[in-house]
């Protein structure tokens, strides 16, 4: 742990491999500025991290400009092609693909992005020569690399995507055959050969070379849709970002086709109306109005939020002061809140989706120059490997961002020709009285908005540095039926929030999101950096390099013999906390407590190896639960049901196991 983060007063890149943070600091050092290392930063990657982002995806940047003190968005997101299948997401017999069959069709893949966007930047705002940006990629892919830790972990996990297809198995698996392991030699003459091709005739060669013939055969060998006009026609957009002000700071993010400027902005404003800084970072009230800020926020973007190309979106309505104001009202005090909903002021069309998929990938990395310029860049082929295609010959994995659409009818999110499907990425620069003071971003599917709200509220709150906020534990909740959460909080107090009526998964996240970002001190003059543990995150200034390790496991108590659970909610505990005697439930005192929020009469307790347990079901009839009980079951029922179906909630769309990035 770093309390201070890294600084720098000459460049500062916080990015999530080491030797991609190395081609980026080499590249200031070169007099590139922080659009050059955007752009020699990806291209590393796709060699380095080749299963999160590359040039076979997309993704959004905001660029602030220090001389105009203006803020710039790219929207980079891949179009679906001319000729779409509405239906892409069912078999031949109708019924939807399981998640797997879904993302690793050739109908999943989306037209490819960054090369355009690297087209335009390098043309319009680089320092160097192509040749320069793309050498030290093209140096990797050749003299190869060492295998880190994230990527035996994330090959491990995708080995059945990579064997899916020859291609993806001859490039990505070592040389027994199997997924990447630590420390195993890899190289990748197939990404060089790339490379140099667009080295040599410029990146639009992606498009009109044999890259894109091969790009177009692969993709039609798999049921796919793509044609050469769809590449040859792919456009950016550039655009202004979304902005509001949260307690004096300026917040700037993307609009649509990304959901996450707005989504963060909504629940910074629901937050602003209450005094969180008098909460506490980890207190249960802060966390209570931020679930139910969440809530609220998803709800709107369930049903509002698309390609503002094919659809008039209220932007302003939905970042409206008077609106956000009387939106907060639905927050109460000590309990959840199960009537929220879209707001009705503005009219709405549904949109939903309904199938599942876990460990969604995404890469953000954030650069500022010795000028002070400043790139937030998140960047993703959707899943991790993408679709587990690869172009024959080019090394180049594509996309899923097809599956980013509705998968049902009707939705404004539903997939047409050339639309782009909603996303969640977040980049998001924060000004004070036109100068820099924040800039984070996150990869995590659907909760990175989430990862982005709270790293921002713990610097502007909690007066974390950078580092410190990142650090902090998280959560994660679109909808009341599943609040996910991080194991370094407290056992009290997710069973506190469980009592207030929120219903927390049993078991923590490992980690929810993989944050970078920089926080600007105007008064020395620098730059402060903080990265997160997920990957082999990395801070690197002009002298000082930081890079995390990965994370100890925590060892894990022993469960409860007997589940607890509070109107269908599981309760997270642990054996020394539990007893049976008698066929009679005991749960300790202070558990107790927490989990009724009362101090308990004496009548229901009793002294177990020199502790005090309490007769839980006889408590709870007496405060009128009803209370069913099996051998290792005990069920309490109240006022409400927290675990609700997912589909039972109004305003169900995404949650961050779904298919959206």
């Amino acid at each position: 742990m770093i309390d201070e983060g890294v600084t720098s007063d000459e460049g500062l890149i916080s990015i999530s491999h080491p030797l991609a943070a190395d081609v980026g600091r080499q590249i200031l050092d070169k007099g590139g500025n922080a659009i050059d290392a955007v752009i020699a930063m990806q291209l590393s990657l796709n060699v380095v991290e080749p299963f999160t982002s590359g040039i076979g995806g997309g993704g959004y940047l905001l660029y602030f400009d220090n001389k105009t003190k203006k803020v710039k968005a790219f929207d980079a997101r891949e179009t679906a092609p001319q000729n779409i299948d509405r239906h892409f997401y069912l078999d031949d017999k109708g019924n939807h693909k399981s998640f797997f069959d879904l993302s690793t069709h050739g109908k999943t893949v989306a037209i490819p992005a960054i090369p355009r966007l690297f087209e335009h930047l390098q043309k319009n705002y680089s320092n160097l020569t192509l040749s320069e940006l793309i050498n030290p990629a093209i140096e990797q892919a050749e003299k190869g690399h060492k295998a880190n830790w994230a990527t035996e972990k994330y090959s491990k996990h995708q080995i059945e995507r990579i064997n899916k297809f020859k291609e993806t198995h001859r490039v990505y698996t070592n040389n027994e055959g199997d997924y990447f392991h630590k420390d195993d030699w890899i190289t990748f003459p197939d990404i060089a050969k790339t490379f140099r091709i667009i080295r040599d005739q410029g990146f639009e060669a992606f498009y009109t070379s044999e890259i894109a013939d091969k790009l177009v055969d692969i993709v039609h060998e798999n049921g796919g849709t793509i044609t050469k006009k769809d590449l040859l026609e792919y456009q950016i957009q550039i655009k202004e970002p979304v902005t509001s002000n949260y307690r004096g700071y300026d917040i700037y993010g993307m609009g649509p086709s990304s959901s996450g400027g707005i989504t963060v902005i909504q629940i910074l404003k629901l937050l602003e109306q209450f005094d969180i800084s008098a909460m506490g970072p980890r207190s249960t009230d802060y966390l209570h109005h931020l679930i139910e800020s969440m809530h609220i926020a998803y709800s709107d973007r369930a049903s509002f939020l698309a390609d503002e190309s094919f659809y008039d979106i209220p932007v302003e309505a939905l970042i409206d002061e008077t609106y956000l104001k009387e939106r907060s009202k639905l927050i109460h005090t000590n309990h959840a809140n199960f009537e929220i909903g879209p707001g009705s002021a503005i009219p709405s069309v549904e949109s939903h989706t309904d199938i599942d998929e876990k460990h969604t990938e995404t890469t953000h990395f954030s650069v500022t120059d010795k000028d002070g310029n400043i790139a937030s860049f998140t960047t993703s082929i959707g899943m991790i490997y993408g679709s587990g295609m690869t172009i024959p010959g080019y090394g180049i994995l594509l996309n899923t961002t097809i599956d980013g659409f509705d998968v049902v009818e009707g939705g404004i999110n539903e997939i047409e020709a050339n639309k782009r499907s909603l996303s969640n990425m977040s980049p998001t620069i924060v000004t004070k009285e036109g100068h820099p003071v924040l800039e984070v971003g996150a990869p995590g599917a659907i909760s990175i908005i989430a990862s982005v709200v709270q790293t921002l509220v713990n610097v502007i709150d909690f007066d974390m540095t950078i580092q410190q906020a990142i650090e902090e534990p998280r959560i994660y909740t679109s909808n009341p039926s599943r609040i996910e959460w991080e194991r370094q909080f407290k056992q009290s107090t997710i069973l506190k929030l469980i009592a207030k009526g929120h219903a927390f998964e049993l078991t923590p996240e490992d980690y929810i999101g993989d944050v970078h970002g920089l926080q600007f001190d105007l008064e020395k003059g620098l730059v402060r950096g903080g990265t997160d543990d997920t990957r082999e995150g990395v801070v690197i200034g002009k002298n000082d390099k930081y890079v995390s390790s990965q994370e100890t496991p925590i060892e894990r108590l022993e469960v409860s013999p007997f589940q607890v659970y509070l109107n269908k909610v599981e309760l997270p505990l642990f054996k020394s906390q539990t007893k049976i005697i008698d066929n009679e439930f005991f749960l300790l005192t202070e558990i107790t407590q927490y989990i009724f929020n009362i101090e308990v009469n004496n009548k229901y307790s009793k002294i177990i190896e020199g502790q005090e347990f309490v007769n839980i079901a006889a408590l709870a009839k007496s405060l009128e639960y009803k209370v069913i009980k099996n051998e290792k079951n005990i069920f309490l029922y109240k006022d409400f049901e927290q675990r609700i179906d997912e589909n039972e909630a109004e305003y169900y769309r995404y949650d961050k196991e779904s298919i959206t990035r």
